[in-house]
């Protein structure tokens, strides 16, 4: 059966495009969940509409990621961890945690939009790639050792 995507497909196509499809995956999922539409003569007509409309809706987005990765990039974020002599952290500064802290300065981020490849496990400064809809930039983590004041006391 021959349809018009309303979205992308992954595997079959973008929004506006016309593809072939087995009958019932047509009429058992993509139609009744408004993916797609059947490519009749009057719904090949709207195709140009379809596409416009998916290309506004993602430069929109594109344009909001942008934003918020200028912000980002303005941004830093500082964590106190505790940490031993040659500053290895007894834990780690994840994904998680740098969601929230973005979150305490009021920009929402998902997990997957920083791309870490493992946890931050160093007292330093670190730049963390983040990435929003293909749009990519770089927030600042410094990462402090936690005082210790109870071993001060003790020595």
């Amino acid at each position: 059966m021959k349809i018009i995507l309303k979205t992308r497909l992954e595997n079959y196509g973008e929004a506006g495009d016309v593809v072939e499809v087995a009958d019932g995956y047509a009429r058992n999922y993509l139609i009744p969940k408004g993916i797609a539409v059947p490519a009749t003569d009057n719904n090949i007509e709207m195709i140009e509409e379809i596409k416009e409309q998916e290309e506004k809706r993602l430069a929109r987005e594109k344009e909001e990621a942008e934003m918020i990765i200028k912000q980002i990039e303005k941004t830093s974020c500082e964590f106190e961890r505790l940490a031993d002599d040659n500053g290895h952290l007894y834990g780690s500064v994840s994904e998680n945690d740098i969601v929230k802290a973005l979150e305490e300065q009021d920009l929402k981020l998902e997990k997957s939009d920083v791309k870490i490849e493992h946890h931050l496990k160093e007292v330093g400064d670190h730049k963390v790639p983040i990435e929003i809809k293909g749009v990519t930039g770089n927030l600042n983590v410094k990462i402090e050792e936690e005082k210790k004041e109870n071993k001060q006391e003790e020595e």
